[in-house]
């Protein structure tokens, strides 16, 4: 097959949403590999094993039959790309958060001009194949938070995301679900490959990531994680994410 047939078999469908905060779309699947891009807003894609935040000028890969659920958690604009089977090939084989490049974000809005498959030609081809060939090259984010299994850890984790700036350490969690300290310490590694400090703080830069988005001051969002300084709160952001939130919220402005 030369390369013009493997161009002619390039195609996908592309759609526009708007998704209210608070709103999304239920467990639900595709037998093609999707690409999701956010313009605007934070969206929580959410797995049976963990949950993925989405920031503005963020995208995420989802594989092929990967049950998930969406939820904006804010005002959400979004554009969907899906991709035949034969077609799309990366060299993704998990769901990813990517960075778009300023390039990028202007090759999601050529995307948006594309007509039904059906109605896709050569240039379109051409088009496709350029965002296929580009999407391995963008900057990966770790925005996912592992959910443990186990239903003792079950329940410390869902406190947690309710209450973020709780200090109870697994001592103190032990003796809330009558369980060792220890056994929560070995359960909490095997489960989620994350200690539990560790997870709390990927847990926490979710948290942050959805109160930048929304403009509200870093001061604020240090106390609403219980971190008793600003300074604290910005060396753990960096830490997890690799940059500043200030560099993180130049990142996710459209």
């Amino acid at each position: 097959m030369t390369n013009s047939d493997n161009q002619m078999n390039v195609m996908c469908s592309v759609t526009h949403l708007n998704i209210p905060a608070l709103a999304g779309v239920e467990y639900y699947q595709h037998p093609q590999t999707q690409f999701l891009y956010v313009k605007s807003g934070v969206l929580a894609v959410i797995t049976k094993s963990g949950r993925y935040i989405i920031p503005a000028c963020h995208g995420v890969i989802i594989p092929m039959n990967i049950r998930h659920e969406l939820l904006a958690k804010t005002d959400v604009t979004l554009t969907a790309v899906y991709f035949t089977d034969a077609a799309f090939e990366t060299n993704f084989n998990h769901a990813a958060v990517l960075n778009a490049s300023p390039f990028f974000k202007a090759l999601m809005e050529e995307l948006l001009t594309l007509p039904t498959p059906e109605a896709q030609d050569e240039k379109h081809h051409h088009l496709i194949t350029v965002f296929q060939d580009y999407l391995p090259t963008l900057i990966e984010r770790d925005t996912f938070l592992p959910y443990p299994q186990d239903t003792r850890l079950a329940v410390i984790a869902e406190k947690l995301q309710k209450h973020p700036a709780l200090k109870s350490d697994l001592t103190s969690w032990g003796k809330f679900v009558k369980v060792s300290a220890r056994t929560l310490t070995r359960n909490f590694k095997k489960e989620t490959g994350l200690t539990y400090s560790q997870w709390r703080q990927r847990l926490n830069v979710q948290v942050a990531v959805k109160h930048l988005a929304q403009g509200d001051d870093i001061a604020s969002i240090a106390s609403l994680l219980g971190y008793e300084s600003s300074s604290a709160f910005i060396y753990m952001f960096r830490q997890q994410m690799g940059i500043s939130p200030k560099q993180f919220l130049k990142s996710i402005t459209v």
